[in-house]
């Protein structure tokens, strides 16, 4: 089947005034002490994601990322709440609606050589995808296979090498061309940039960037990296213990941080000219035991005594921004 006789997209219904990711109330729950208790990696999420929007979800490890980016591609089911793709529930898709999410919402690993199959070779495991949605004709999967490649500056004759035989940042490369290669709407990545060198990151920055903005692909970004994403994304969402705490535009939020979690996050990042702080004590606690009221209370210098008793809802500020703090930072 050749791409002008392929169906509709399934986020088709997704105009300018609907988003193509609508997360309404997402919940995610585990079963701990066999059932006895349950931790809760999600709570409360509501979140939009745009065609063509870039989105960075930053937040300490444990903070919920990579969970609900799992909820989001249908990986786990939200245990309360809705995952929308334009105006479909994900977790009612049926066997051809959940294909063809599979094509339109691409997903590159953290472990990106251990998301390859190393018997196949390079060519082989790019062509796999563009076979098995049909998106060309027999004779034109060879071209398809070189054009991807290029696209991310990698040489012809790597189709023929296996994934052990390439470095970090080239089997990353090769992640990428292969979510590309199902020509989607949507590109979720997760850390993938983490563990490579500073100028081997660059590099991947700067092709994810391109990328996106040349081919109007939306991007969802996990990283603990503010640096990351500031380059990367034009909006951020904080996450702290399953919640948004902070979300809005990346340059207003960076500038001038609303929520004393990005505040602490954004002074614990390494600077040329200052040395490096730890302004942000103790750890995170437990998903399973939550504190009362506001969870980020007990590592918080502004907390008080109402922050004890109220759990804060997320309320709209200057700029677009949307926080869930009582006592927000006040803004310069």
């Amino acid at each position: 089947m050749t791409p002008d006789l392929m169906p509709p997209p399934l986020a088709a219904e997704a105009t300018d005034e609907l988003p193509l990711f609508s997360l309404l109330d997402v919940e995610k729950r585990f079963a701990i002490d066999g059932g006895r208790r349950e931790l809760r990696a999600l709570d409360g999420v509501r979140l939009t994601l745009r065609p063509g929007e870039s989105l960075a979800l930053v937040g300490e490890s444990g903070s919920g990322k990579s969970t609900l980016v799992r909820v989001m591609l249908g990986l786990e089911a939200a245990s309360n709440g809705r995952v929308l793709y334009g105006a479909q529930d994900v977790g009612q898709f049926d066997a051809a609606q959940r294909r063809r999410f599979a094509r339109e919402v691409a997903y590159i690993y953290q472990d990106a050589r251990g998301s390859l199959n190393p018997r196949l070779t390079v060519g082989e495991v790019l062509a796999e995808p563009i076979r098995l949605h049909q998106l060309r004709e027999s004779s034109e999967v060879a071209g398809r296979v070189d054009e991807l490649l290029r696209q991310v500056g990698l040489p012809p004759d790597t189709r023929h090498k296996f994934p052990s035989e390439l470095s970090g940042g080239q089997v990353r490369r090769v992640a990428v061309a292969r979510a590309l290669a199902c020509e989607p709407r949507v590109i979720v990545a997760d850390e993938s940039v983490a563990g490579l060198d500073v100028s081997v990151q660059a590099q991947l920055l700067n092709l994810l960037r391109d990328l996106q903005r040349e081919q109007g692909l939306a991007m969802v970004f996990v990283t603990h990296d503010l640096g990351v994403a500031a380059y990367l994304c034009e909006r951020v969402a904080v996450m702290y213990l399953g919640r948004l705490v902070e979300t809005g535009p990346t340059r207003a939020v960076l500038r001038q941080p609303l929520h004393p979690y990005t505040q602490a996050l954004m002074r614990a990042f390494p600077r040329f000219d200052a040395p490096l702080s730890v302004s942000l004590q103790g750890e995170i606690p437990s998903p399973a035991q939550l504190p009362a009221g506001c969870r980020f209370r007990s590592r918080c210098t502004r907390a008080s005594d109402d922050c004890a008793r109220i759990d804060p809802a997320q309320t709209l500020h200057d700029e677009g921004r949307l926080v869930a703090c009582l006592h927000p930072l006040t803004t310069a």
